[in-house]
């Protein structure tokens, strides 16, 4: 076991705390409003799914998951619970063809983000209408579609750089 995949699961957790430093700084800065605002850290969840199911990629996704809600107003058990779920639909879908693009990972990511979306909306306690919930829940699929298009891209390029520098890397 070399040291890069030794330390696989942390260098994903930095990497939430980093988006997540995006999200809650950058945006609100920019002006785009909290409609818009997409989750970069379902694109890390997205690349652990499409990668084969082993001991890295679930402490990577479970890093990912309890790092992303620290730095959001949102703390609690109900967002990594969902987002570990996203995770496992995802290795589950990993054998199929849809997995296989980052197109289709893109769209799955933005799935994820809408089934987020909607059912922390529903757990709100004054329950919100559903059109609002709907239309909020799609800004946010659309948006985190669209940015974590880059951002698989930019995974898909380091994996492909350090795959013969490292045999028993995740991506072996």
């Amino acid at each position: 076991m070399s040291t890069l995949s030794l330390f696989f699961p942390l260098y994903f957790a930095l990497a939430a705390f980093f988006l997540t430093a995006i999200e809650t700084a950058l945006f609100p800065r920019l002006g785009v409003p909290s409609i818009f605002t997409p989750d970069l850290n379902l694109a890390l969840i997205t690349f652990l799914a499409s990668c084969p199911f082993d001991r890295n990629s679930f402490l990577g996704a479970l890093g990912v998951a309890f790092a992303s809600p620290l730095c959001n107003s949102s703390p609690g058990i109900i967002q990594p619970g969902i987002m570990l779920f996203i995770f496992f639909i995802g290795c589950h879908l990993n054998h199929t063809i849809f997995m296989n693009n980052i197109i289709p990972q893109a769209v799955f990511a933005g799935l994820g983000k809408f089934a987020m979306t909607v059912f922390v909306g529903f757990m709100a306690a004054p329950r919100p209408p559903l059109s609002i919930t709907a239309i909020g829940a799609l800004g946010c699929a659309l948006t985190t579609a669209l940015f974590t298009l880059p951002i698989l891209v930019c995974l898909n390029m380091l994996q492909e750089r350090f795959r013969p520098a490292n045999p028993d890397s995740i991506a072996s």
